[in-house]
């Protein structure tokens, strides 16, 4: 359901002597999360690898909000949340972040809530003014090394304006990765954790029937190299019935497994070749879908899991709107984030890198402003888009306004940019000077995903 990070001293140290104020954690530019609101369709976050964007014309134009002014520190990809009344909250390792104003301000939520390590959020379509966020991270370790964590659940029923603990106290040994809500029980919650993570983990599914008062804990059913369970849907109708993700690293395979009777049995409906980056399941839960960099986009139905490649694009996210697909990729595929109708057979663009506008337009005093605005430019630069310093509001070739059409055949371009970027200088040209040392600690990182 998000990313998470392992502390690697000499993976921090590398990134830090590769670092510049644009692309502070080091990382390839991606996209790899879309999240709707639900009251307002033409309000899309799009999660970057640097940040986040942010359309409130459903893709037609993009606005960049940095990683300063959310409150990020490092690697890591929150969880966002939308409500009602247009709040933005977010899920990160420095603690819960909140913009009251759309993306302009982010503040962290003080209280018991102030600096923890929160790994995933959640909520459900039948109470709008609901989330239930995840703290979960390093607490102790005693003099014979045994490590301990500190795992706690929060709601908040008020838009994020208060939030109030759960009253289930999690062992300390485990370490918390997902929860969720069941969209046709408001008692039921899921979690998902492991015992010793790290080289052997077991892993550990947990089940509440009463709106986190008490969990029943429940193994999970790892193989040799998968490293952690990650929630990946609860079916809408049947709160019995959930998907979970395995996770054995980037470049090695995962498999997703359902449960239909609340974790008490599994079964694997799908070995993926390498890492999963996107999963969906249909309102009605009558279709599944999933794909990654290596599986291209699968669709199949939850009667029979019979999985058909609708598309060879490059998935790096999956979410399902009320009347189509959005799936993030990479500009191998011809877009960075783009719409379908039909099942992911064929895609309408509805974003490239080079098609953001700059820094979210904002009071000249708020954090947005100030944190990102002066490094616009070089971040324009570090994404090959300096030819086009108008962010694409210029209505360029392929700007985001779901005029192009795309089978997810790769565009025939060396570098490994879209056509978009050419004019500027290619994204390989701009990390030309970060070793492959960081790049291989980058991909060692543990990532996970809910879309």
């Amino acid at each position: 359901m998000r990313k998470a990070l392992l502390a690697l001293p000499v993976a921090a140290a590398l990134l830090t002597a590769f670092s510049t104020p644009a692309f502070a954690n080091g990382r390839f530019p991606e996209t790899n999360a879309v999240f709707l609101a639900q009251n307002d369709p033409d309000l899309v976050l799009l999660r970057v690898t640097f940040g986040l964007l942010i359309s409130h014309d459903r893709g037609k134009s993009w606005d960049w909000v940095c990683e300063n002014s959310i409150g990020l520190a490092g690697i890591e990809d929150p969880m966002y949340w939308v409500a009602p009344n247009g709040t933005f909250v977010g899920s990160t390792f420095q603690g819960v972040t909140v913009s009251h104003d759309k993306g302009c301000n982010f503040s962290f939520v003080g209280g018991p809530l102030k600096d923890g390590i929160f790994i995933d959020l959640t909520s459900r379509a039948a109470e709008p003014n609901t989330v239930v966020t995840f703290q979960s991270g390093y607490d102790n370790i005693d003099d014979a090394g045994n490590v301990t964590y500190k795992s706690v659940l929060y709601e908040s029923k008020d838009q994020a304006e208060t939030f109030t603990a759960m009253p289930w106290t999690f062992d300390g040994t485990l370490f918390g990765e997902t929860v969720d809500m069941a969209p046709s029980d408001d008692q039921r919650l899921y979690v998902t954790a492991v015992r010793a993570p790290g080289v052997t983990p077991s892993g550990v599914f947990m089940v509440s029937l009463d709106r986190g008062k008490t969990f029943e804990e429940l193994p999970f059913p790892l193989v040799a190299g998968e490293r952690a369970p990650f929630i990946a849907a609860v079916d809408p109708t049947n709160a019995d019935r959930v998907y979970v993700r395995t996770w054995s690293g980037a470049d090695k395979p995962g498999r997703i497994m359902l449960t239909e009777d609340a974790g008490k049995n599994w079964k694997t409906i799908y070995t993926s070749q390498a890492a999963l980056s996107g999963f969906a399941l249909a309102p009605d839960g009558k279709k599944v879908y999933l794909g990654g960099p290596k599986e291209g986009l699968q669709v199949a139905s939850t009667t029979d899991f019979a999985f058909t490649q609708k598309s060879t694009i490059e998935v790096g996210c999956l979410t399902l709107a009320a009347d189509g697909l959005w799936a993030c990729s990479s500009e191998k595929s011809g877009f960075i984030a783009a719409f379908s109708k039909d099942d992911g057979a064929t895609f309408d663009t509805k974003a490239h890198f080079c098609d953001i506008r700059g820094a979210l337009a904002c009071d000249g005093t708020s954090k947005t402003t100030t944190q990102c605005a002066q490094v616009w430019p070089t971040q324009q630069s570090v994404l090959g888009c300096d030819a086009f310093a108008d962010g694409g509001a210029d209505g360029g070739p392929n700007a985001g306004d779901g005029s192009t059409t795309t089978t997810g055949a790769k565009v025939d371009d060396d570098s490994g940019c879209s056509c978009r970027t050419t004019p500027g200088k290619p994204l390989t040209a701009a990390f030309a000077g970060i070793g492959g040392a960081a790049f291989a600690l980058l991909f060692a990182w543990c990532r996970r995903s809910r879309h």
